[in-house]
């Protein structure tokens, strides 16, 4: 399924972004549907996908230890794909999951869009400092 402008303008990561910047990222992301139980992403292992929760919890496990649980508007994946480097937690659906998905090239392509990159990169950053309170 493709995603529209309308999808990620409520979405609050996106909301200030404007609508030529909501249909550049809107044409490099695709709508899944994830039954529970899945797993989107396996530490350790190279990740070549960037996930945005639209609807539905996943389970954040490191080193088989339950982290956290992600809902709607919580997004996971970009580190590993902007570093290059094995995952560093395992991700597994517990709930069906509606999500937005960008591939490593997608991901690639909206890497050079600084207003789109400034808008993840800051809300990695407030993600980053709330994980090293969780240690």
């Amino acid at each position: 399924m493709t995603t529209s402008v309308d999808n990620l303008r409520e979405i609050p990561l996106f909301s200030r972004l404007s609508d030529g910047d909501l249909q550049f990222l809107a044409t490099k992301m695709d709508e899944i549907i994830v039954p529970a139980g899945t797993a989107l992403i396996t530490e350790g292992m190279g990740n070549h996908a960037f996930f945005l929760l639209a609807d539905g919890e996943v389970d954040v496990f490191v080193s088989g230890t339950h982290r956290r649980t992600l809902g709607p508007n919580d997004f996971f994946g970009e580190i590993s794909m902007m570093v290059l480097n094995p995952a560093t937690a395992s991700v597994v659906t517990r709930t069906p999951v509606r999500a937005y998905v960008m591939s490593h090239l997608q991901f690639l392509e909206v890497r050079v869009h600084q207003t789109v990159m400034l808008q993840l990169r800051s809300a990695m950053g407030d993600r980053l400092s709330a994980d090293r309170k969780l240690v």
